[in-house]
């Protein structure tokens, strides 16, 4: 074997920084995962088990070695039931980044070559017709959640739901956010130019930095963005401000001119 490095007994090859980097990679994947949210808290005192396990059995501490050595030895069980959410969030990502990423730069290029005047002007019209019921419903402080997605399969990220299939227009997305309307009171799931679903139940954050004066509908919109790679707008019921979700982060107070750049770059480029 080729040593990189070597000194006396000391060896150090191409694989063990390899592993060092991977392993590294992998943990930092982790921490973003679990960094903000109640189970980092949980894997700190599942690690310093461990820690506690591995010295008081290099001092010979047989009683408890024992006593820590259980709870090591389901250890990997325990994760998996504490860690539920995270493990889902964690295999959505490494299923996403290797079919999806793989091949995005190619999505892209053929995309924007393939797309026909009138697939544009279709576009076009479909962002603003979603601009133009986002800032009714934000003038009169009605409150709304949309999920946009460019993913084929959504199924499991969200629950119940009435399914729609329709064409999107304003008078469609204002007439479901009515607080009249039976399906007012969940999501509307929008893929392309259809909604697909309303009234669906999202998963909710547990995530404790998500401001207090933020209520139901924003901690959902976090929720289902830390799922996988999807846009969520909210509109809040009760100030009318209109607020984004990705990446398990929100930004509040957007402006209609950033909305349009944001769907711009889920309908022509995601």
């Amino acid at each position: 074997m080729l040593y990189l490095i070597q000194i006396g007994f000391f060896t150090i090859s191409f694989w063990d920084i390899l592993d060092i980097f991977i392993v590294g990679y992998l943990l930092f994947q982790i921490y973003n995962l679990l960094k903000g949210s109640l189970g980092f808290n949980i894997f700190i005192g599942l690690v310093l088990v461990y820690i506690a396990w591995r010295v008081v059995s290099v001092l010979e501490m047989p009683l408890l070695s024992s006593i820590l050595g259980q709870f090591v030895s389901v250890g990997m069980i325990a994760l998996l039931v504490l860690f539920q959410p995270e493990v889902r969030r964690f295999l959505l990502f490494v299923g996403q980044g290797s079919l999806q990423t793989r091949f995005k730069f190619l999505q892209r290029f053929f995309k924007q070559n393939q797309l026909s005047e009138d697939q544009k002007l279709l576009k076009i019209k479909t962002i603003k017709s979603i601009i133009k019921a986002i800032e009714s419903m934000a003038a009169t402080k009605t409150g709304a959640l949309m999920v946009f997605s460019s993913a084929s399969n959504l199924e499991g990220l969200y629950s119940s739901g009435v399914m729609v299939n329709a064409d999107i227009s304003a008078q469609l997305i204002l007439s479901i956010f009515q607080k009249e309307s039976p399906l007012h009171d969940g999501a509307v799931i929008i893929r392309g130019q259809k909604i697909i679903a309303a009234s669906c139940v999202l998963p909710v954050s547990d995530r404790p930095n998500i401001p207090q004066r933020l209520g139901l509908r924003h901690r959902a919109a976090v929720g289902i963005s830390e799922n996988t790679n999807i846009m969520v707008f909210v509109i809040s019921e009760e100030t009318g401000n209109v607020s984004y979700a990705r990446g398990g982060e929100i930004i509040e107070k957007i402006t209609s001119n950033k909305v349009k750049q944001l769907l711009e770059r889920i309908l022509f480029v995601a």
